[in-house]
């Protein structure tokens, strides 16, 4: 979908006229005339577009509004009770690009955080023991879910959680203050030390599962879920919920195709919820490993090295310069000025890997996209080896002189292994994340921003969309031919200013 099609969509559901929105840009109207008819693409100015989004955000506060705006963009949490603020975060990525799943996790890991210690529900009794009781439609969901959540505030010890559904997540995501206190419920669920087991949906419809991924990823940044997924294919047309507490409580529900509603059961009976948890428990022996939570960056260096022994094609995208294409000289060094046995054993290991690594070169195709750092930020100090951060206290930091070594060891690397492939981000804003993606069905997503997270992901589609989304990105810029040269010589005029 274009960008005149997504304006025109929605200034003619809040019935805006050119004029108006070039008074809010602050522009001349034929610019809004030009976007309009497909005559200019998306302004470069981010400041533009995200002011065009809160303004339209502000107008759509009626019903049917919302309701339209979740029907195009296939997400149902965007209805009335969502704040404009949120809701133009939601239209300002519509309109930049199309929903891309990577890109979603990456805005979940960085941006979102869920705090627990929402109040009890006044309105919910205890459900009562031994008692199996049902519910009907979007509202009778809702009420079995608190019914599940009161249930895990009276018990006395953490037990485990298990929870498994096919279905659209309509009658949460549509209510946002729920939204919001489900999440804190869960991740108070898991602090109190629950074991929590989910199975994930299928990946039908990439909307729909994006919004439920959104969800569910700031219970993923604890680091203490562990996450599933059935790898047969499954039809559309009945679609089942469960949630299981153990010797407690189940709640289960079941609906036709994508439509929503059905009978919810919701049932504390001994024999009804040890039935529920044996099924449950069938059905998680039949699956296999979604992702992984690491939360501990030591503790993560295993999955790196095994990442980078896996032969085939690898694409990574990183901020700063990789470790993997740092010379000898400058490894040496970071271990003598590493103020922490942490990266002094970092160091060490990617050292060790240099023949592995140039090795590999010969194997298969190496795609290195990394920010270029500016002169004034290497010159003041402010580049980490290795990592955008200080992760650990005496984090080595680069020199101008060592910021070259580098360099010259990439353009080393690209002369010798027609494998290779650096690709630089000239981007003045650093990304918050790291992606890793190979052959051997592992991403690895790094959150760059304190505190320290990479997501393990073994899911084949969300593999093979981080790949695609990498890929997209790397040949946008383009690295074939004549690019090759080019990138060679940006290369060695930051070369020559950092020396000057």
């Amino acid at each position: 979908m274009q960008l005149s099609d997504k304006l025109n969509f929605l200034m003619q559901i809040t019935q805006t006229t050119n004029k108006e929105l070039a008074a809010e840009l602050s522009v001349d109207r034929s610019l809004i005339s030009l976007l309009r008819n497909g005559k200019r693409g998306l302004p470069r100015k981010r400041d533009l577009v995200k002011k065009m989004a809160l303004f339209f955000a502000r107008r759509c506060t009626a019903e049917f509004q919302r309701h339209a705006l979740s029907e195009m963009l296939g997400q149902s949490s965007l209805r009335s009770d969502m704040p404009p603020e949120v809701l133009a975060e939601h239209l300002e990525k519509w309109l930049t690009n199309e929903p891309d799943i990577v890109v979603q996790m990456m805005d979940s890991m960085a941006g979102q955080s869920v705090h627990a210690g929402v109040r009890r529900s006044r309105d919910i009794s205890p459900p009562s023991s031994g008692k199996t009781e049902f519910f009907y439609g979007e509202a009778g969901r809702r009420e079995a879910m608190r019914r599940v959540l009161e249930t895990t505030r009276e018990m006395d010890a953490p037990g485990s959680f298990l929870v498994a559904s096919d279905e659209n997540l309509d009658w949460l995501l549509s209510d946002y203050s729920l939204t919001l206190q489900v999440q804190a419920e869960l991740i108070r669920i898991i602090e109190a030390g629950f074991t929590f087991h989910q199975i994930m949906p299928a990946m039908n419809f990439t909307a729909r599962y994006t919004e439920a991924l959104q969800f569910w990823l700031p219970l993923y940044n604890t680091g203490k879920i562990h996450v599933h997924y059935y790898p047969r294919l499954r039809d559309n047309l009945y679609l089942l919920s469960t949630t299981v507490i153990p010797g407690r409580c189940v709640q289960f529900s079941t609906s036709i195709g994508m439509k929503g509603g059905g009978i919810t059961l919701f049932s504390t009976d001994p024999e009804v919820v040890q039935a529920y948890t044996e099924l449950f428990q069938d059905h998680l022996a039949l699956c296999r490993p979604a992702l992984m939570a690491h939360t501990d960056p030591g503790a993560s260096m295993p999955q790196f090295l095994k990442f980078f022994s896996a032969p085939g094609l690898t694409v990574q995208m990183v901020n700063p310069l990789s470790i993997s294409s740092a010379p000898r000289l400058l490894l040496e060094r970071s271990i003598r000025d590493a103020g922490n046995p942490g990266w002094e054993s970092v160091f060490r290991t990617y050292l060790q890997e240099i023949p592995r690594f140039e090795e590999r070169l010969r194997q298969g195709p190496f795609i290195d996209m990394a920010r270029l750092s500016t002169p004034a930020e290497i010159r003041s100090g402010q580049v980490f080896v290795g990592s955008p951060n200080a992760t650990y206290p005496g984090h080595p930091r680069y020199t101008p002189e060592t910021y070259v070594l580098h360099l010259k060891n990439i353009l080393r690397l690209m002369d010798t292994y027609e494998n290779y492939v650096f690709l630089p981000i000239l981007e003045s804003v650093p990304p918050e994340y790291n992606l890793f993606v190979n052959e051997s069905g592992i991403a690895l997503l790094v959150c760059t921003a304190a505190p320290f997270l990479m997501l393990e992901l073994r899911r084949p589609e969300l593999v093979m969309a981080c790949k695609e989304h990498l890929l997209r990105k790397a040949e946008r810029s383009g690295y074939d031919g004549i690019q090759r040269t080019k990138i060679r010589m940006e290369l060695n005029a930051l070369i020559r200013e950092l020396q000057g």
